[in-house]
């Protein structure tokens, strides 16, 4: 099971007037533990005001960039207690508190593959996007890469030094277009957000992107990220496999009542639920209807690794051993984990009298 480890910050530097880029220094000795796939992102805990408070923040590196540290960007939120820290009170060789890299927001490349590869990203979803969209230029010499990145404004525009570096470094195999929502352009096809009707307008315009053969990440508001995959899925037949997206927060969820009658649905027993932490073994009694297996086992003060708790990131994953679970939400896992009995235990309720689950996976 993944812990948390003291990290030395190296770079506290401003991108934008309300986003920071945090860069974290990773030992000798910690390397193999902090070894990351493009996309993943970094779990942060830290003390604040008396209480803890955790936040998953994307990684903004490339693993063939090499580098000896990972770095984050944090965009300052309204009232954000972590966001705000970062932004306004961190300083340079800070400690803070680190879990190994995370998550599944990436696919896998070939030196010999000649693809397209298309970026959408809005605001600080930028981050996975690009650290996906770099490593497949790295790796695939022969591939290409487009990336559409809409903000309020040209000023709000994340990461862009980099971006604009990395065009120029790519020599033509990337290629960036910036969308703005809040100020004009001479061509209106390059305002507003990213949206099924917009990209309708940039497939139009940019003919040699084959729509159906690319490949897809798609990070940022999460009615967007809906509409755009529903869209190349439903509307422009992509293969699902060729579209990848990360939620930062949990989308509303349009059929909530379907849900709640379906948790409805399932039997009101009392279980006997195990969870392996560490290679020890821990139990306590739960009835289906109570909360989540997470939430008890938060309760009884075991060691459960945990992060968002509402089924965007995969920090409380465990793979069920022995009896069933309900899943109330899932915007983490693949479908492939979950064939292979991985659930995410902050969304588990008990369905069997008896349930095993391990967190060392």
């Amino acid at each position: 099971m993944n812990s948390f480890y003291k990290l030395k910050t190296v770079r506290v530097q401003k991108d934008t007037p309300d986003a920071v880029n945090v860069a974290v220094e990773i030992p000798e000795e910690l390397k193999d533990k902090f070894r990351f796939k493009q996309g993943q992102y970094l779990n942060f805990r830290m003390m604040i005001n008396g209480n803890e408070e955790r936040r998953s923040y994307s990684i903004c590196n490339a693993p063939s960039e090499r580098s000896n540290t990972l770095e984050v960007l944090v965009k300052l939120l309204e009232g954000g207690k972590v966001s705000g820290y970062f932004n306004e009170h961190l300083h340079m060789d800070e400690m803070l508190e680190v879990m190994p890299p995370m998550g599944g927001f990436n696919t896998s490349y070939h030196p010999t593959n000649v693809k397209t590869y298309v970026g959408l990203a809005a605001g600080s979803g930028i981050t996975p996007v690009l650290s996906n969209l770099k490593e497949s230029l790295y790796q695939e010499p022969n591939s290409n890469a487009y990336l559409f990145y809409s903000n309020r404004s040209m000023n709000h525009v994340l990461r862009k030094a980099e971006i604009d570096k990395l065009v120029e470094q790519f020599n033509g195999r990337l290629k960036v277009v910036y969308l703005v929502s809040r100020e004009k352009h001479e061509d209106p096809v390059f305002e507003g957000r990213i949206s099924a009707e917009k990209l309708d307008q940039l497939f139009e315009r940019y003919t040699d992107i084959d729509v159906r053969e690319a490949t897809y990440f798609i990070c940022g508001p999460s009615e967007m990220i809906k509409g755009i995959a529903d869209y190349l899925k439903k509307d422009k037949k992509v293969p699902a496999i060729q579209v990848l997206f990360e939620y930062f927060t949990a989308p509303d969820e349009e059929n909530t009542e379907e849900m709640s009658d379906e948790f409805k649905a399932i039997a009101n027993i009392e279980s006997m639920v195990t969870v392996i932490i560490d290679d020890d073994e821990y139990s306590f009694h739960l009835n289906s209807k109570k909360e989540s297996i997470l939430d008890k086992a938060l309760k009884d003060n075991l060691p459960v690794p945990f992060a968002c708790k509402g089924g965007v990131c995969c920090t409380c994953k465990a793979e069920v051993l022995e009896g069933e679970v309900f899943m109330e939400k899932n915007y983490a896992l693949t479908e492939e984990e979950v064939a292979r009995g991985f659930v995410l235990t902050c969304q588990c309720h008990p369905t069997t009298n008896v349930v095993m689950l391990n967190y060392d996976v």
